[in-house]
């Protein structure tokens, strides 16, 4: 029986008039580590990765370490066990937020996003998720509670997105 996925912690930003997704983030915390997986926009395409920020809540300097999607169980890290963590919690993440063009209501989703004249871009957020973002910016953006900045900018200056320390709001 496969344990409980603990709660991750989640970040989305959103260009409802340019790219779609411009970043999606969700993330587990342990004593020392923060490690999840983050997809977003990339030179009009998109790029996906699973990462561990190494040592975040130590005092010692923070590794980042990271791996594309398909080599998830190739050894990146020493602990299956934290991999196959990894694989439901953005399993979960994936169904809750976004909508892949290879789901079976894709077709709803993209008209829904045509009818609202708003970008869906390469990896649309799910339409009736859209309600749960802040629209004070540009980018609209969604923080769960615990979600910790820090860690968004550690990210944003070593993943290959094109959301970068410079577009937080």
């Amino acid at each position: 029986m496969a344990l409980p996925i603990p709660e991750p912690r989640v970040f989305l930003a959103y260009a409802p008039r340019g790219v779609g997704l411009r970043c999606a983030v969700a993330y587990l915390a342990s004593h020392r580590d923060a490690y999840g997986w983050f997809a977003g926009a990339r030179n009009s395409g998109l790029a996906s990765a699973y990462f561990v920020l190494e040592d975040f809540y130590t005092p010692r300097e923070t590794r980042y370490i990271a791996a594309d999607d398909a080599d998830l169980h190739s050894r990146w890290i020493e602990d299956e066990a934290r991999c196959h963590e990894l694989a439901r919690m953005q399993e979960a993440f994936r169904r809750e937020w976004l909508a892949y063009r290879s789901d079976a209501d894709a077709g709803k989703q993209l008209e829904a996003y045509a009818e609202a004249e708003l970008a869906a871009g390469p990896l649309p957020i799910r339409f009736e998720r859209l309600n749960k973002l802040s629209k004070l910016h540009p980018n609209w953006t969604y923080y769960s509670h615990d979600f910790e900045r820090g860690v968004l900018t550690h990210l944003a200056r070593h993943w290959p997105l094109d959301y970068g320390v410079d577009d937080q709001a």
